[in-house]
């Protein structure tokens, strides 16, 4: 009976590398799924993570209430390129309208063509690939002026060589805008579904976060979240966000920590520059010390109309 398995280096640095950075080395985390847990957006990377009250087509997959605040239409690319040829995209769009504001938001992912091995390790002389995509439909409306909700509804597809696999899901989430300057936030992610290929199934690992942001300055936001996985040991993101205003230009500065990376050294850094609040390109850079010695650079496009 044939095992398709990843080759040595893919299996190496992907399979641990879902499991060990992206659970801290949790050994009752399956990989299944994990694709969809890595951070996309530049600028949701470079904050550490920490993005759950922040309110634009970035924030569709941290909260989904965070789009209730919007008053423009977004559209929203990003692109990673991430180990040996993994490669990560996101979509998002919003559009804000009188009874709510609606998203939606497309991640994807592909692994390249692997070399493919019998259950014996011996080479097959043939290849496979890997590839996921997680679609989401979300809705959010202020309460009122200070609360508001909103729902995602996604879609997980995943499959390997000739192997698929589906599953639904949902998340809900919360913010409260205490004042002008303090927000904090609720959000419950993965409330259902599984992913099963051939007899192994894994759960999607439930997700309860907690974040809150403080405007120091017109131009400086410090935020942090707080997330207990049902998969993992408690974690925390950080982030800074210092706005430069030139003639019509914005230039972020973000730094971050996310202390639930383990292989990558879980700081983080970005820089944007936008015109008019109307057009945004956004970098992030994370740093790793892990044996790979890859750091990871996040690409991102952005459109308000």
């Amino acid at each position: 009976m044939k095992k398709v398995t990843k080759s040595i280096e893919i299996a190496t640095i992907c399979i641990s590398l879902f499991s060990t950075i992206l659970f801290a080395g949790n050994q009752n985390v399956g990989t299944t799924s994990a694709m969809f847990k890595v951070l996309l957006s530049p600028k949701v990377v470079s904050m550490g993570g920490a993005y759950s009250t922040f309110s634009d087509a970035d924030s569709l997959s941290i909260n989904p209430a965070g789009i209730s605040l919007t008053t423009s239409k977004e559209v929203s690319f990003a692109y990673t390129k991430w180990l040996v040829d993994t490669s990560y995209g996101y979509l998002s769009f919003v559009l804000p309208t009188d009874i709510g504001s609606f998203g939606i938001a497309i991640n994807y992912f592909t692994a390249g063509d692997m070399d493919e091995y019998d259950a014996s390790g011996n080479p097959t002389n043939k290849t496979f690939t890997a590839n996921g995509i997680l679609s989401s439909l979300i809705y959010s409306r202020k309460l009122n002026e200070k609360f508001s909700v909103g729902i995602s509804c996604k879609f997980y597809s995943e499959k390997i060589e000739n192997e698929s696999a589906y599953s639904p899901s949902a998340d809900i989430g919360s913010i409260v805008v205490l004042n002008e300057n303090l927000k904090l936030s609720i959000t419950l992610q993965n409330l259902f579904g599984g992913i099963k290929f051939i007899k192994q199934e894994d759960k999607l690992p439930f997700l309860f976060k907690v974040g809150g942001s403080y405007k120091i300055l017109n131009n400086l936001i410090t935020a942090i979240d707080v997330n207990l996985p049902s998969d993992n040991n408690v974690s925390t993101n950080i982030g800074v966000e210092y706005n430069i205003k030139i003639s019509g230009f914005t230039i972020p500065i973000r730094a971050g920590y996310n202390s639930s990376i383990d292989a990558l050294i879980g700081l983080s850094l970005g820089l944007g520059v936008g015109y008019k609040d109307l057009v945004f390109i956004n970098l992030a850079w994370t740093p790793s010390i892990s044996e790979l010695n890859q750091n990871v650079l996040n690409i991102g496009l952005s459109f308000k109309f």
